[in-house]
């Protein structure tokens, strides 16, 4: 985790690494990759920063949307928890009163609506279950920031859409390209 607090207008946004997002006047804090890390680092900004606002900030992947839409995730599903052969239904901690998705999250009528799967492993056949884009981080940060009760809201790039597939070779333009559009939603929300 790195955390670089620029000003104090109390929003952070939070992203894997700075591949992603790297606005100069942000704060911000790279989670690294994955819902631990996420899930940790959140924390972190929450206890010691008193938020007024996290934003999840990064690349997705979908079947559903075009490659460069920028989706506005609210509701958010743990893709990789299945414990249905012994007692709870997919998607849901063991033993809590969860839905099988985290409806958290500010809406931005500008943008898609959409409900992502986080998990720890990477999908190259994305095919949609209940959610409709996929990424690794954003289930940890929203759980987190609904039981602080901070407000957050969610952006991501679609870098692996219906219209076209990004293979590895092309990694560097795609973050390039990410980078761009989320440093201008950055700019549409700081205003």
């Amino acid at each position: 985790m790195q955390k670089l607090k620029r000003n104090d207008s109390g929003m952070w946004v939070m992203v894997a690494h700075e591949g992603e997002f790297a606005h100069p006047n942000a704060n911000i804090c790279y989670t690294g990759i994955g819902k631990v890390n996420a899930a940790i680092a959140t924390q972190h900004i929450i206890d010691t920063e008193r938020p007024r606002l996290i934003l999840s900030l990064g690349t997705a992947g979908s079947s559903v949307f075009d490659y460069g839409q920028i989706v506005n995730p609210v509701g958010w599903v743990q893709r990789d928890m299945n414990t249905t052969e012994f007692f709870a239904p997919k998607y849901v901690i063991p033993f809590s009163n969860d839905a099988p998705v985290l409806e958290y999250g500010r809406r931005d009528p500008r943008y898609a609506a959409a409900v992502c799967g986080s998990g720890d492993t990477f999908v190259r056949n994305i095919s949609e279950d209940i959610w409709n884009c996929v990424e690794m981080e954003g289930f940890a940060m929203a759980y987190a920031c609904r039981a602080a009760g901070v407000p957050f809201a969610a952006y991501k790039f679609i870098s692996d859409g219906k219209s076209a597939d990004t293979t590895d070779h092309e990694w560097a333009e795609t973050l390039a390209a990410a980078q761009t559009a989320l440093h201008k939603v950055y700019e549409e929300i700081e205003k």
